[in-house]
């Protein structure tokens, strides 16, 4: 599916009219700056680009919390930066909590709070 495609599906599946669906998707993909690559298919897009899609998708249903698990895993450290800086705004902009999980501690420092787990239980709350 192309990115316009991918963030489309949900609200189709939702009941959306596709019309509406495609207008909000769009608003959504220009969020994250995506606007341009729209039509482009998966091997198309970087690898920073398929996890702003991702990002775009997730925000669809306006959520009061966005969950990321491990968002800048597979990506260089200047493209990671990049989508943390994109949670960030969401947060700031949208008043939407993003909670990231991650073994990164480059990515944890983007957090107002930090929670660490050791074997399944708090170790230490705050840094």
């Amino acid at each position: 599916m192309t990115a316009l495609e991918n963030v489309t599906l949900p609200l189709v599946l939702d009941g959306r009219a596709k019309a509406e669906a495609d207008q909000k998707s769009e608003f959504l993909l220009g969020k994250v700056g995506l606007e341009q690559r729209k039509n482009h298919l998966p091997e198309e897009l970087s690898g920073g680009e398929i996890q702003r899609i991702a990002i775009a998708r997730a925000l669809a249903f306006n959520p009061p919390i966005l969950l990321a698990d491990e968002p800048t895993g597979n990506l260089d450290s200047k493209t990671g930066e990049s989508v943390l800086a994109l949670l960030r705004q969401i947060n700031r902009d949208d008043g939407c909590t993003v909670v990231i999980v991650t073994h990164s501690r480059e990515a944890a420092c983007h957090g107002d709070r930090k929670i660490f787990l050791r074997d399944g239980s708090v170790e230490k709350d705050g840094c």
